[in-house]
């Protein structure tokens, strides 16, 4: 055979698989399994959702779907799915008709050439809780239940760390082992005990360290957790938030008379009238008018729209400056108003606020 016949058995068979390729049919659910963690066996129902989506080129028809018990019950949202468009199937579980530790499962028959039936899983534990439980622990989250997801950390004193905590409850029947991914060198996440025996809790405990997290005002960070043995979803983390701020608590009052003192000429610029899209500049003027070196800590803006620079960030005493604002105007309409919040070691006045405002027409 030559290399010439050879290449056009390859392009002929190339070809007849990119047709087949063109007219299959393929509907892919975006997840197979749910796990429903820990489920009250009081409650009346809990749901879940799949959802599929035919990519192929031929309309998927859902012929049929059978549960393995009669306490699933499952609604449809489309039977007949077009080539590029989606259906969800809503699962209806009456945890009164399962065993404690149960995994049951629904098997979804259908048209598409390529897996005519589909099995999707569902597991979790049946459990009667203490009511003084669920009202300690009142966020679940996934198979433990947890104080709070959302952590406030209040005024965090720079160079200060912080610490705080959040009691975690194992309600299952196994021992449970958690997990922090991607934790930022800033934080730090410790469990004690860091096995959570069946029915007990542990003690998650935060540090928070302001010197290495290398940032003022308002902090918002998510906090990350998985179990071991489960894959990591990331939808699954504690909110953490605090103002980080100096403290100068500890100045004496010759100390105070001493330090830095920000004073702006003016704190707000009128634009007026612009059209959209015209950007809009403003150079607000400043001057140290302490006794000691002005240290600009941060350029805060309200919303991405808004920029502000400086051309350095310390200033020495009698020493001018100005904090450039820019404004784009490009998705503005009708009345602006913006803000920019300076921070600097001023300790009478460490977060300054300058206003740039007006009227966008098309």
């Amino acid at each position: 055979m030559t290399m010439k016949t050879l290449g056009k058995i390859i392009g002929l068979i190339y070809v007849l698989l990119l047709s087949m390729q063109l007219h299959a049919q393929y509907l892919s659910f975006d997840k197979v399994e749910f796990d429903y963690g820990i489920i009250p066996n009081n409650s009346v129902s809990t749901k879940a959702i799949f959802s599929c989506t035919n990519r192929g080129s031929e309309t998927i028809t859902i012929q049929k779907i059978e549960t393995s018990i009669p306490g699933i019950t499952c609604e449809l949202t489309r039977k007949d799915i077009e080539p590029g468009t989606r259906s969800t199937i809503n699962v209806s579980l009456n945890p009164k008709k399962l065993k404690s530790l149960f995994t049951e499962y629904i098997t979804v028959y259908t048209t598409d050439k390529m897996l005519s039936k589909i099995v999707l899983t569902l597991k979790g534990t049946v459990k009667n809780l203490d009511p003084a439980i669920e009202q300690l622990y009142p966020n679940v989250f996934d198979v433990v239940r947890m104080t709070t997801l959302n952590l406030n950390l209040g005024t965090i004193y720079y160079p200060a760390t912080v610490v705080d905590t959040i009691v975690v409850y194992n309600p299952q029947d196994t021992a449970v082992t958690m997990l922090f991914p991607n934790v930022p060198n800033y934080m730090t996440v410790q469990m004690y005990p860091e096995v959570i025996q069946p029915n007990s809790s542990s003690l998650m405990v935060i540090s928070y360290d302001s010197k290495l997290r290398k940032e003022w005002g308002a902090i918002y960070d998510k906090l990350y957790l998985g179990f071991r043995g489960k894959k990591i979803n990331y939808k699954m983390r504690v909110s953490i938030s605090g103002t980080i701020t100096e403290d100068f608590s500890n100045l004496t009052p010759e100390q105070i008379e001493n330090a830095p003192k920000i004073t702006f000429e003016n704190t707000t610029f009128n634009f007026d009238t612009v059209h959209k899209g015209d950007p809009v500049e403003y150079k607000f003027h400043f001057k140290n008018e302490g006794k000691s070196t002005l240290e600009i800590r941060k350029i805060k803006t309200s919303c991405g729209c808004t920029a502000g620079s400086m051309d350095k960030l310390s200033y020495e005493p009698g020493e001018d400056g100005y904090v450039t604002v820019t404004l784009n105007t490009r998705n503005k309409h009708g009345n602006v108003h913006q803000t920019v919040t300076i921070i600097s070691n001023d300790p009478k006045n460490t977060e300054s606020k300058v206003v740039i405002q007006g009227v966008v027409v098309d």
